[in-house]
């Protein structure tokens, strides 16, 4: 690298940079070589190098920003670009003590070479950032820290967590961000991960984080990211505008805005390319967020490099129900969050929350029929579907179809008809006789058309209850909001729509009739259907029991497709290792480098390199996160770079940033590709494959030929030679493909993807094999035995309930009369020991007693939350799962197993202890 001396680093890289964030150099706000011994920070009077230097004495400040009222915010430490910017730190710390000694708090210090940002917080924590900050977000900023509290003392808004698992969750994160918290050297307090099951509350947990965050002044500025509109709107309306008074801004659909407090967007938003240059989000100051939710975003096809992660400087949070571990991709959402693989900053698992009562358990039916397990064999038909195959231009005696291929090759009316069939017969149905609300995950959108049209033919009564929902419709959102919201649909037929991202509490069926190969796409579609009861808002949708509107499950209808089965193959907990699957640019670029690794001749090489440098040139170099790389790919651009001599060093350092470079249509990469595969074909005279890229481009050719489109219509001479000169094609050169991929792949965004008729037969289908899984986490059993005129059995009997002294009185009469086994700990073992009293009684209809426990212990937690800590939390829900099936509580069962490995001591005093004893035995059981 040229040498470049700190002066011209200044003028070059700094000054420039410092301008694009709104500094202006030798403005009011920007002041340069201040002397930080001989100034008056106080006072505001700045001296500068040109009132002297007394050697030894003065230490200078390189520069130094200021706020709106000339009152220092920050310094900027600057060496030349070959320099370490570390090693300016210490000179920067000095610099800040002298103005610490006179405004009396640390201001942030900025360390730079140019090339290289990295940022010092006023706790002396380091980190790299892509930019300096601009002046308003540095005054947030220090405000903030000025009057910051401990946010483990605010109180959390039982308004919107009031579940014990909920505070636990916001006081695990609000100790982890603590900045008064010794941490592990390898922790990151500034990021965190919160694995909730869907259903659990993270949204109401993320915005009681933000409350508390707010109300201990450590955040001011809120992005919440999400990866679809539904889950935006889902976190706009049913989170900060629930729960907070200032306006959100949706930045999807409301566009750019800078002055509001809180944010909500997709990624795809955030990263859609805006003119004259750059991305949405460089729109934002990097410091413009204090705190960024990811719900579920962080994972998005959209953003795969995590430039948003990396662009803001902000306290970031993941929320996600089904992270991606290493065994799925090379790099796991645990380590994107900082946390060890498998260890997020706090967990609540579907499993948890199922024993919890917060979730329902499935009940999933494995259905196999005939077709679908095993397939149509042509010269197996009946002579009538023979000759209906014929008519299809399909030779019957060659045809064999999987069942594992079932929709992607043929609509099967009959077998269609049956999955109906099997599916009113066993899904759950409100009181009408209707189904409850159900999605059908469908394999294609003509799939879901055709049971949509036969559901009307074999059900007419149910017409307005099923509807398509494929994101090819007009406003099919109004039809998802019709969805959850009213009466009918009650049966949705999706393709994708409908996996993530709604929000029904009342669904009780999910019927799959495709597989599904991921894991995470599995487990999310599944938490469609785990809403519990109280979190249904339409009761009278949901099935009833003895005059009583219930869900204690939903229904998985699993219809096997040949060997697979969605729910046995996704109960298996290891996962196959699956790299990062490279994009069509990528693929491009790197191919184009491989070529220049074989013998070209001159004129053949020019083209490589010029298609090779042509992608270099078009990285947007001004992109904050490629100033780095700046000066490494004009070095690449230069034409005296020998580029074939460092092919694995421009993969390695280029590949990363062709995010930065526009962006084609899907059609023109796929286009591109099969080109540049041409050149190996001419280079190693493989002539097979030259004509299967042949026969493809014709294809496409032809394809676009009829458009009636001007950009066609002037190509029309070129694609006649493409399409009918055989000499073009016997003598193709590097030139003949250099101009099919300047000239012809463009048109390609016209091309349209012929439709291939489906295979209609209506071959009879039969179900040939039903498996059950339920998930098993207890069973009750009611006994039938019955208890007269005892005085305590009379108070449960009466709805007065007994204390846990009562419930050993209980125990010893039973035991009395003969039956030994009928002791507490015995019975605990198969039901629980309330229920087993009320079916002595034959008292129905009443609330589980564990959730009556549960509520008391909730009421406990929430109502005095501000002064419990997280351990206090974890140790009280453990004594809640002890009591609950003990029934008891006794100061001696703190030194015993299992709240002996709570180490209660260790988190309460004895007299607390004592409080809690006594509080659990007032608490009556009913």
């Amino acid at each position: 690298m040229t040498k470049v001396s700190e002066k011209e680093t200044r003028e070059k890289y700094i000054n420039p940079i410092l301008a694009r964030v709104g500094w202006k150099i030798n403005g009011l706000y920007v002041k340069e070589e201040i002397n930080c011994v001989k100034s008056d920070f106080i006072n505001k009077h700045y001296v500068d190098v040109s009132e002297g230097i007394e050697k030894e004495v003065d230490r200078f400040i390189d520069y130094l920003l200021l706020d709106e009222d000339l009152s220092p915010m920050a310094i900027i430490e600057a060496k030349k670009t070959i320099i370490d910017v570390n090693k300016g730190e210490i000179q920067a710390r000095l610099y800040r003590e002298q103005i610490e000694k006179q405004i009396g708090f640390k201001i942030p210090i900025f360390l730079t070479n140019g090339l290289t940002w990295f940022y010092v917080d006023h706790l002396d924590d380091r980190r790299q950032v892509a930019l300096p900050f601009a002046q308003k977000d540095l005054h947030r900023i220090v405000k903030l820290m000025q009057s910051r509290k401990d946010p483990t003392e605010v109180r959390i808004s039982r308004k919107i967590v009031d579940r014990f698992r909920g505070v636990e969750a916001v006081k695990v994160v609000l100790e982890h961000i603590n900045e008064n918290r010794s941490l592990d050297i390898n922790t990151n307090r500034r990021m965190a991960l919160l694995n909730m099951a869907t259903g659990t509350g993270k949204t109401r947990v993320a915005m009681a984080i933000i409350d508390a965050l707010i109300k201990s002044s450590y955040v001011q500025k809120v992005l919440f990211v999400v990866d679809r509109i539904t889950l935006g709107s889902q976190a706009k309306e049913n989170g900060f505008k629930k729960y907070f008074l200032d306006p959100v801004c949706e930045l999807n659909t409301e566009g750019f805005s800078d002055y509001s407090r809180f944010y909500v967007s997709t990624i795809q938003t955030l990263m859609s390319e805006v003119k004259p240059r750059g991305r949405f989000y460089e729109k934002f100051g990097v410091a413009a967020f204090d705190l960024i939710i990811f719900d579920e975003a962080h994972r998005s096809y959209y953003d795969r490099n995590n430039d948003i992660f990396k662009y803001f400087d902000a306290l970031k949070i993941g929320l996600t129900a089904t992270p991606v571990t290493r065994e799925m991709r090379d790099k796991s959402t645990y380590d994107l969050f900082g946390c060890e693989e498998n260890k997020p900053t706090y967990k609540y698992e579907y499993e948890e929350a199922v024993l919890d009562k917060v979730l329902v358990p499935y009940i999933a039916e494995i259905i196999e029929t005939k077709v679908l397990a095993l397939g149509i064999e042509g010269k197996k038909l009946s002579e009538e579907l023979r000759q209906k195959l014929r008519l299809e231009e399909e030779e019957p005696d060659k045809l064999q179809i999987p069942g594992s291929k079932f929709e992607r090759i043929f609509t099967d009316e009959k077998t269609n008809e049956l999955v109906i069939r099997e599916f009113m017969d066993r899904c759950h149905k409100s009181a009408d006789g209707r189904p409850c609300k159900s999605i059908f995950f469908c394999a294609t959108i003509k799939h879901a058309e055709t049971i949509e049209i036969l559901f009307q033919r074999m059900y007419p009564m149910l017409g307005k209850d099923v509807k398509v929902i494929t994101s090819d419709r007009y406003l099919y959102t109004h039809e998802i909001k019709n969805f959850a919201k009213r009466d009918s649909p009650r049966i949705a037929l999706s393709v994708g729509v409908l996996d993530t991202g709604i929000d029904v509490p009342e669904i009780m069926n999910l019927v799959f009739v495709k597989p599904v190969i991921s894991p995470i796409r599995f487990w999310q579609m599944l938490g469609r259907g785990t809403r519990n009861l109280e979190a249904c808002q339409n009761r009278t949708w949901l099935p009833m029991h003895d005059g009583i509107y219930t869900k204690d499950d939903f229904l998985i209808l699993d219809f096997k497709l040949g060997d697979w089965s969605n729910v046995i193959q996704h109960d298996l907990k290891a996962f196959k290792h699956k790299t990062t699957r490279s994009d069509a640019k990528t693929r491009i670029f790197e191919r184009q480098l491989d070529l220049l690794e074989i013998p070209l001749i001159e004129k053949e090489r020019k083209i490589a390199e010029k298609q090779v440098r042509d992608t270099l040139k078009s990285i947007d170099l001004e992109s904050p996160l490629v100033f780095e790389k700046k000066v490494i790919i004009k070095k690449y651009i230069s034409a005296k770079f020998e580029i074939e001599k460092h092919v694995e060093e421009v993969k390695k350092e280029v590949v990363p940033l062709l995010i930065y470079t526009p962006s084609e249509n899907s059609k023109v990469y796929t286009f591109i590709s099969q080109c540049v595969n041409l050149y190996f074909c001419i280079k190693e005279k493989d002539k097979y494959k030259q004509a299967k890229i042949e026969k493809y481009i014709i294809k496409q050719v032809n394809a676009i030929w009829d458009k009636n489109l001007e950009p066609i219509r002037n190509k029309r001479d070129d694609l006649i030679d493409i399409q009918k000169h055989e000499v073009f094609w016997e003598s193709l050169t590097f030139e003949d493909v250099d101009f099919l991929i300047r000239e012809i792949a463009p048109l390609m965004i016209y091309y349209e993807q012929p439709r291939k008729g489906m295979l209609s037969i209506p071959l009879p289908d039969q179900v040939i094999n039903v498996q059950k899984k339920i998930l098993e986490l207890k069973e009750n059993e009611d006994f039938k035995s019955f208890l007269e005129n005892d005085p305590l059995m009379n108070k449960i009997k009466d709805g007065e309930g007994v204390t846990s002294l009562e419930l050993l009185k209980i125990e010893k009469k039973l035991q009395d009369l003969g039956n030994r086994s009928w002791s507490i700990e015995e019975i605990q073992k198969s039901t629980d020991f309330i229920l087993f009293l009320r079916g002595l009684l034959e008292l129905k209809g009443l609330p589980d007693p564990q959730e009556m426990i549960k509520w008391e212990f909730d009421k406990l937690v929430t109502s005095r939350n501000e002064h419990y800590n997280s351990a206090q939390l974890k140790f009280l829900r453990l004594l809640e799962q002890v009591f609950i099936r003990a029934k008891h509580i006794e100061l001696k069962d703190f030194a015993e197993h299992p709240l002996a490995e709570g180490r209660p001591l260790d988190v309460f005093t004895k007299e607390q202890l004592e409080v809690i004893v006594d509080r659990c035995n007032r608490l009556k059981w009913k």
